[in-house]
C-alpha cells in the first residue's frame, strides 16, 4: 500500500509541490525555492550531476531569470484560448503495473455508527491512543498521537503518500461509519500492529463531506514538504502538521456545502444560566459568505427559539473546563436545541479582554466604539470567542468577515418554531422536504445566492414599512417591465456564487476554476448596471452603478487565468502565454524538448525498421519507447527493456532517460511559477473579497425580486396596501378572493376555490357606529365546518399572506389591505413530545400558553381545534376562556386578531356577546349520503361538524357509523351547554344606560 512507505524512490522525480486536500499546493509553507527548481541547500532527491557535452541544451538548474527572460523576447508566445495541454499525457490505451486502491463511497455508509465502547473481545487490543506508551511506537504513530491529543475530540487524518489514514479509535470509528477495510500498521517491537483506516488523498472531500454532514469535526495533518526535496536521510520523517479542521460550521468547499441556504457558525455568551430571565450574547456568522450579526438580549426561551430560527450548523459555548474535554450528553445545556451541533470551548476566548483583543486584531480597528457593541458586553464576548474559534479551526489563513452588525428583536417579524413549522415556510412537516413549502412556492431564482436571500427574506419578514414598500416597488418594476425582467434572468442564469467565490478567494482556498467562474459574474456586472439604468426603485437602482475596480479585476482574472482550467493548481496548464516572461521562457524551453522528443521518435522509428513504433509517457515510469509483442526481437540492441505487457513491449534508452531528468525538471519549475503567479493573482482576489461580496448581495436582492416578480406576473397576483401604522387602519387584514399560495400550485385538477378574511376592528367602544366597524372587521373569528373541509388550509393562508406583504412580496389575491404585523402564531394540529413526557395534550397548552403570553394587539393569531384533548366540557371551557381572552372581552384580553377554527358550535355565542367577534363557516353540499366539500368561508356559524360522514368516507365499517348516529342522536336530545348570558344581559344593560 503507498501508505505504507514515507519516501518512494521512483526513476521520475517527483514535482516540486505538494498538493493540498482538494487540489491546491502549499508553496507558501514549504522551504524557499531557488530560480532552479531546487530548495536551498538541497539537492533533488534521486539525481547526480552530470557532466554536460558542450552542445547539449543547459540545465534547467543553470537557467536564470535574465536567461529565460531574454529566451521569451526572442521567441515571442502567442496567447491560446483554450487549455493547455499537458505534454507527456499517459496513453490512453496503456496500463499501469501500479493498482489504485479505491474505498467505497460515501454515500453508501450505513445509516448510524456503531457505538465506539463495545465488549472487549469486540475492539483490537489497542483501540484507543491512550492505551500505548509514545516511546514505544514508531516515530510516525509517535508524532500522531501527539497531534491527536491536541485534537480528542476530532477524527484525525494523517497525510502518508496518496492516502488519509488514521488509527486507533479513529480508524476503528471510520471504518463504522464509511464501512472502510479496517487493517493494521505496525506500531514498534513492544505493540505490534494498531488499528489502521484511510481513504484516497484524490477523494478526500467527499469522505471528509459525509463525516462533517455526521456532525464530526476533522483535522487535516498534511505534508509540509516533499521527498524530492529533501535529503533522503534514512529514518527521517517528512514535515506535516495540522493544516485544516473541518467541523460542520468552518467548512468553506463547495462540496459541503447546501448552495441555496446560510452554513451559520454560532457563539453564544449566557448570564444568569439556569433561570428564564438569563442575559444573553448571540454572535452568528457564515464563514462562507462573511455575513457576521450580533445581539443581545434576555430569556433562555427566546435564546432557543432564535437558535431553531438559524438551524446553526454549529454552536459554540464557554462550557466549564470539564464539558469543554467531555463534550457528554450532559454537558448539553437547555437553552440549545437538541437537533444543533454544540463545541463546548475553554472560556478564555470568551473572557471580554481577549474577546476585545480578537476583534481588535481581526479587523484591524483602534477602537471598538464604531461597532455599537457598548451597551451589548455579551455580544462582544460570542463575537471574540467565534473569531477565536475561526483562527483555531483556520490555521494560516484569515476568512474574510464583514465588520459584525447588531440586529434587535423588533427588527423582524417574530415567528416562533411551532408557527414556521405549521405554516411550512422552508420545509413541509411530512418529511421535511422543501417541494410543498412556501419557500418551493415562490423560489424561481438562478443563482445560489439569490436562493439564499430569498430565503432568508422568508425566514426574518420586514416590520418597517418603508423597507417593504421599496421592495413591493422593485417587484412592481419587474412585473411590468416583461422584457426587463426576462433580459435580467437570461443575465442571472449562469452567474456563479460571487459570494462564496470571494470568500474562498480571501481564504485562500479558491481554485483557478473558481476564478474564471468569478470573472465570468464580474464580467456581467456592467451588463445588469446598463439594464436597470431607467429603473426608480431602491433595491433595483442601487445595482445600476458602474463597478470600475471590479471590471478591472475581471479582466486581469481574464488575462492571466486559461479559459478552462484544470483542477489541480500543482501541475500547470493554469496560466495564459504572455503572462510572465519566466514561465514564456520555461514554456519556450519545454518546446525545445518536446521537438527533441518528436526528433528523437522518428530517428528510432528509422533505426529500428518498426513504423508502429511509439514515444509515450507514463506518470510512474517516464518517457519509453512501446512496440508489440510481434516486434520486440527486432528491436536495437541499445534498447532497454523497461516493462512487459499483454500486447506490447516498453524499452527505454540512455539518452532518452538522460534528457527526461532535463524535461521533467523543466516542467516542475514551470509548474512551480505558474502557482506561484496564481498564488499571488488569488490573494489579490482575496483582497477585494468585501466589494465583491457587496456587488453580490445587491446582484443576490435583484434575483430574489426577480423571482417574486416572476411568480406575481405568472400567477396572477396583487400587490397588497400596507396601512400606516399610526393611523386607524394599522390594525386591518382585509383580503378579497384570497388563495393558498401552494395548495393552488399543487392542485392539477380543480382550480383553487378562493376566500374572503376581514379583521382588526379600530375599537371596541360601544356605540352603533363603532359596532358596525366592528362587525365588517372583528377581531375574532369563530371558524366552524366539517372535518377536512379546509379549516386548517384557510387558517394557514391567511398567515401566508401576511408573511408574504411583509417580505415586500405580492400576494394571491383580487385585493388586500394589510397592517404590519409584530408576531404570528399558529396552534394547528396535534402532536406530542414523549421523550419530555408531555402528552399531546399538554403540547397544545403550552403552545397556548406560550401565544398567550407574548401576544399583542398587532399579533395574528390562528388558533385550530383547542381543547380536543380532553374531556368535553374541560376542552370547551378551555377553548372559550381562550376565546375571549384574545377578542379582549371586557377590556382586559389581548385583543389579537385572531381566527379560531374549533368543532365546539357552542362558541358561535361569543358572536352574541361580544361587539369585535363575529362567525364564519366553511360551506358543505349533503345529497342523501354524499358529502361535497365547497371549501367556501362564508359568514355564520355551522351547526353540525359531520364527523360521522367524514368517518365514514375514511372506511368505517357501515355498522359502526351506524351505531355513532343512534348514539348522536341521544346526546344531541339530552345535552344543551349556555355560557355567557349573564355576561350578555350585563353588557346590554351598560349599553342603555350610555344611550341614556
Amino acid at each position: 500500500m503507498a501508505a505504507e512507505a514515507e519516501q518512494q524512490l521512483s526513476l521520475v522525480p517527483e514535482l516540486g509541490l505538494q498538493g493540498d486536500l482538494f487540489g491546491g499546493a502549499f508553496g507558501e509553507s514549504a522551504a524557499p525555492i531557488r530560480a532552479g527548481g531546487a530548495r536551498s541547500g538541497v539537492e533533488p532527491a534521486g539525481h547526480a550531476r552530470e557532466s554536460r557535452r558542450p552542445d547539449a541544451p543547459p540545465e534547467p538548474g543553470d537557467l536564470d531569470a535574465n536567461d529565460l527572460e531574454a529566451d521569451a523576447r526572442a521567441r515571442p508566445r502567442r496567447r491560446r484560448t483554450g487549455a493547455r495541454g499537458k505534454p507527456g499525457a499517459a496513453d490512453p490505451g496503456s496500463s499501469t503495473a501500479a493498482s489504485e486502491c479505491t474505498a467505497p463511497a460515501p454515500e453508501a455508509a450505513a445509516a448510524a455508527a456503531e457505538s465506539e465502547v463495545g465488549e472487549p473481545s469486540d475492539l483490537p487490543r489497542w483501540h484507543h491512543h491512550g492505551l500505548v506508551e509514545p516511546e514505544q511506537l514508531t516515530p510516525m504513530l509517535r508524532h500522531y498521537v501527539e497531534l491527536k491529543r491536541a485534537h480528542p475530540e476530532r477524527v484525525l487524518l494523517y497525510r502518508l503518500g496518496d492516502f488519509f489514514e488514521c488509527f486507533f479509535e479513529d480508524a476503528i470509528r471510520l471504518s463504522r461509519l464509511l464501512e472502510l477495510t479496517l487493517t493494521g500498521k505496525e506500531a514498534g517491537k513492544a505493540l505490534g500492529r494498531v488499528p489502521m483506516a484511510g481513504i484516497p488523498h484524490h477523494a478526500a472531500e467527499r469522505y471528509c463531506a459525509e463525516l462533517v454532514r455526521r456532525g464530526l469535526s476533522v483535522a487535516l495533518c498534511d505534508q509540509l514538504e516533499e521527498a524530492a526535496a529533501r535529503s533522503p536521510a534514512k529514518g527521517a520523517l517528512l514535515k506535516r502538521d495540522i493544516t485544516r479542521v473541518l467541523t460542520p460550521g468552518t467548512v468553506l468547499e463547495e462540496g459541503m456545502l447546501a448552495a441555496r441556504r446560510n452554513n451559520w457558525l454560532c457563539a453564544v455568551v449566557l448570564e444568569g444560566e439556569g433561570s428564564g430571565a438569563a442575559r444573553w450574547g448571540l454572535a452568528v456568522a457564515d464563514v462562507s459568505t462573511g455575513e457576521f450579526r450580533v445581539t443581545e438580549r434576555r430569556g433562555s426561551d427566546q435564546l432557543h427559539q432564535e437558535l431553531l430560527q438559524l438551524e446553526a450548523a454549529e454552536v459554540v459555548w464557554p462550557a466549564s473546563e470539564r464539558a469543554a474535554v467531555d463534550g457528554g450528553p450532559e454537558a448539553i445545556p437547555a437553552w440549545c436545541p437538541d437537533a444543533l451541533r454544540l463545541t463546548p470551548l475553554p472560556r478564555t476566548p470568551f473572557a471580554a479582554p481577549e474577546a476585545r483583543a480578537s476583534l481588535l486584531k481581526r479587523f484591524r480597528l483602534a477602537s471598538l466604539d464604531g461597532l455599537g457593541l457598548g451597551e451589548a458586553p455579551l455580544a462582544l464576548r460570542a463575537a471574540g470567542g467565534l473569531l477565536r474559534y475561526l483562527d483555531d479551526t483556520q490555521p494560516g489563513s484569515a476568512i474574510p468577515l464583514e465588520l459584525p452588525t447588531t440586529w434587535h428583536a423588533g427588527d423582524q417579524l417574530v415567528l416562533d418554531a411551532q408557527t414556521r413549522r405549521n405554516l411550512e415556510l422552508t420545509r413541509t412537516q411530512m418529511g421535511g422536504g422543501v417541494h410543498g413549502s412556501l419557500l418551493w412556492a415562490l423560489d424561481r431564482t438562478l443563482t445560489a445566492m439569490g436562493g439564499r436571500c430569498l430565503r432568508r427574506w422568508i425566514e426574518a419578514p420586514l416590520v418597517d414599512r418603508t423597507a417593504i414598500l421599496a421592495r413591493q416597488d422593485g417587484v412592481g418594476e419587474l412585473v411590468a417591465d416583461r422584457s426587463l425582467r426576462l433580459a435580467l434572468r437570461r443575465l442571472l442564469r449562469p452567474m456563479g456564487d460571487l459570494e462564496r467565490l470571494a470568500g474562498r478567494a480571501g481564504a485562500g482556498t479558491a481554485s483557478a476554476r473558481d476564478l474564471v467562474a468569478l470573472a465570468d459574474g464580474l464580467e456581467r456586472l456592467p451588463q445588469l448596471a446598463g439594464l436597470l439604468a431607467g429603473t426608480s426603485s431602491p433595491p433595483l437602482a442601487a445595482l445600476a452603478r458602474p463597478w470600475p475596480e471590479l471590471a478591472a479585476l475581471a479582466a486581469l482574472l481574464r488575462h492571466t487565468l486559461l479559459d478552462s482550467p484544470p483542477l489541480s493548481l500543482s501541475e500547470g496548464g493554469l496560466i495564459h502565454d504572455g503572462v510572465d516572461p519566466q514561465l514564456d521562457g520555461l514554456r519556450n524551453q519545454l518546446d525545445d524538448q518536446e521537438a527533441w522528443l518528436a526528433e528523437q521518435e522518428a530517428a528510432e522509428r528509422r533505426a529500428s525498421g518498426i513504423s508502429t513504433l511509439r514515444l509515450q509517457y507514463h506518470r510512474t515510469f517516464g518517457y519509453f519507447l512501446a512496440v508489440s509483442r510481434a516486434k520486440a526481437a527486432a528491436v536495437p540492441g541499445h534498447w532497454i527493456r523497461r516493462q512487459t505487457l499483454a500486447n506490447e513491449e516498453r524499452f527505454v534508452t540512455p539518452e532518452l532517460k538522460g534528457r527526461e531528468g532535463r524535461i521533467l525538471q523543466l516542467r516542475a519549475r514551470a509548474a512551480q511559477r505558474e502557482y506561484e503567479l496564481f498564488g499571488a493573482l488569488r490573494a489579490q482576489v482575496g483582497e477585494q473579497a468585501g466589494p465583491i461580496r457587496a456587488a453580490a448581495r445587491l446582484v443576490a436582492e435583484l434575483d430574489a425580486l426577480a423571482s417574486l416578480a416572476e411568480v406575481a406576473a405568472t400567477g396572477g397576483y396583487c400587490r397588497p396596501e400596507l396601512t400606516d401604522p399610526a393611523g386607524p387602519d394599522a390594525r386591518l387584514v382585509e383580503i378579497r378572493a384570497g388563495r393558498h399560495p401552494v395548495v393552488e400550485q399543487l392542485l392539477v385538477e380543480e382550480p383553487f376555490t378562493p376566500n374572503d378574511i376581514a379583521l382588526g376592528s379600530s375599537g371596541v367602544e360601544s356605540g352603533a357606529e363603532n359596532e358596525a366597524a366592528a362587525a365588517d372587521h372583528p377581531d375574532l373569528l369563530v371558524l366552524t365546518g366539517p372535518n377536512a373541509s379546509g379549516k386548517s388550509c384557510y387558517l394557514r393562508q391567511t398567515g401566508l399572506l401576511q408573511l408574504m406583504a411583509q417580505i415586500g412580496s405580492w400576494i394571491p389575491a383580487r385585493s388586500a389591505r394589510l397592517g404590519i404585523a409584530d408576531r404570528i402564531f399558529t396552534r394547528v394540529g396535534a402532536g406530542d413530545d414523549l421523550a419530555a413526557g408531555q402528552s399531546t395534550f399538554m403540547v397544545e397548552m403550552a403552545e397556548t400558553a406560550n401565544i398567550l403570553h407574548h401576544a399583542t394587539e398587532r399579533s395574528l393569531v390562528l388558533l385550530d381545534e383547542i381543547g380536543r384533548g380532553t374531556a368535553t366540557f374541560d376542552g370547551l371551557s378551555i377553548a372559550w376562556a381562550v376565546a375571549e381572552h384574545l377578542a379582549g372581552s371586557g377590556g382586559t384580553g389581548i385583543r389579537a386578531r385572531s381566527v379560531f377554527a374549533t368543532h365546539y358550535h357552542e362558541l358561535n355565542e361569543l358572536a352574541d356577546l361580544l361587539p369585535n367577534v363575529a362567525n364564519v363557516q366553511v360551506l358543505v353540499e349533503e345529497t342523501g349520503d354524499e358529502l361535497v366539500f365547497l371549501h367556501q368561508v362564508v359568514s355564520g356559524g355551522a351547526s353540525r361538524s359531520y364527523g360521522i360522514e367524514a368517518a365514514r368516507l375514511a372506511g368505517v365499517p357501515p355498522a359502526v357509523v351506524a351505531r355513532a348516529r343512534q348514539v348522536l342522536g341521544r346526546i344531541e336530545a339530552n345535552s344543551h351547554v349556555a355560557v355567557g348570558l349573564e355576561r350578555q344581559d350585563t353588557r346590554r344593560g351598560q349599553d342603555r344606560r350610555l344611550a341614556a
